[in-house]
C-alpha cells in the first residue's frame, strides 16, 4: 500500500461533499416541513375558531330576527303594517311605477275546542271508586277510630 492515488482521494472527497450536502439538504427540508406543519395547525385552529364564531353569529342573528321579537320591537317604535298607498315603487330612472295593491290576509281565529260526544263522560267500571267516594269513606272511618270501646 504505497499511497492513496490522487483519483481515489478526489473521488472520496467528492463523495463526502455530496453526502454532507444531501444530509444538510435533508435536514433543511425536514425543518421546513415541521414549520409548515405548525403553520397549517395554526391556520386550522384559526379556521375552526372562525367557523365557531360564524355559527354563534348565525344563532344570534336568527334570534334577533324572530317574528315575535320583531313584532314587539315594532310595537315599541310605533310601527305597523303599511296601508295601501303608503308604498311607492320607483323605476331606475326615478319614475313612479304603479303599485300592485295586495290585500292583507285576515288573521284566522282559533277554533273553540268542543268536547266530543264520546268523551263527555265514560261509565265507570264496577271496581272504580271516585275520589269523592274515597274521601267520604276516609272521613267516615276517622271518627270510628277515635272511639274507645267501653
Amino acid at each position: 500500500m504505497k499511497g492513496v492515488s490522487k483519483e481515489w482521494a478526489l473521488s472520496l472527497g467528492f463523495s463526502l461533499f455530496t453526502l454532507l450536502s444531501l444530509g444538510l439538504g435533508l435536514t433543511w427540508v425536514n425543518i421546513e416541513r415541521v414549520d409548515m406543519a405548525y403553520g397549517l395547525k395554526r391556520l386550522q385552529t384559526e379556521i375552526d375558531s372562525q367557523e365557531a364564531l360564524i355559527s354563534k353569529l348565525e344563532v344570534e342573528r336568527n334570534t334577533l330576527l324572530t317574528p315575535e321579537r320583531l313584532r314587539v320591537l315594532a310595537g315599541q317604535y310605533g310601527l305597523s303594517q303599511a296601508r295601501p298607498g303608503q308604498i311607492r315603487r320607483l323605476s331606475a330612472s326615478g319614475e313612479e311605477l304603479p303599485s300592485p295593491v295586495i290585500k292583507a290576509a285576515p288573521i284566522p281565529e282559533k277554533p273553540k275546542k268542543e268536547k266530543a260526544p264520546d268523551q263527555e263522560q265514560k261509565p265507570r267500571k264496577k271496581g272504580d271508586v271516585s275520589k269523592k267516594k274515597k274521601t267520604e269513606k276516609v272521613a267516615d272511618e276517622a271518627p270510628k277510630a277515635g272511639k274507645n270501646p267501653s
